[in-house]
């Protein structure tokens, strides 16, 4: 799969994949400036390129602040979901805290039409994001 990096930061990688999921990978324990940014990069590239898939790589988050957690649930999921965003995978984490709070941001969101689903590989993240 070919890729084209949107963005890039020691906390936060983002890339179109080919297959027209726009995937964005994050680093560390993460100031909510920081999310904001990645998460702007993420919305500006999905809303100018029509993508409605995205995926998000956990695997090397660590815990997420209450502040983070609230940005994402009640700002972000729904602003994306406006631009036409339909499903984001959640590519989990190894550390159980960082699970733990991602987790809960998921299963907190009301986002309309948005599903965000939980998987423990990017496989089966890529597989349901293309069904």
């Amino acid at each position: 799969m070919v890729t084209t990096k949107v963005f890039q930061e020691a906390y936060c990688e983002v890339l179109e994949g080919s297959n027209g999921i726009i995937y964005a990978r994050w680093n560390g324990f993460l100031k909510p400036e920081q999310v904001k940014n990645g998460c702007a990069k993420i919305t500006e590239h999905a809303k100018n390129n029509k993508i409605t898939v995205h995926l998000s790589d956990h695997r090397n988050l660590k815990v997420l602040s209450k502040e983070v957690q609230e940005y994402l649930a009640k700002e972000w999921f729904p602003e994306v979901e406006k631009i036409g965003m339909k499903k984001i995978a959640a590519l989990v984490a190894p550390d159980l805290f960082a699970k733990a709070t991602v987790d809960k941001v998921n299963k907190d969101a009301h986002v309309g039409n948005l599903v965000i689903r939980t998987f423990e590989s990017e496989d089966e993240c890529i597989k349901w994001l293309l069904s």
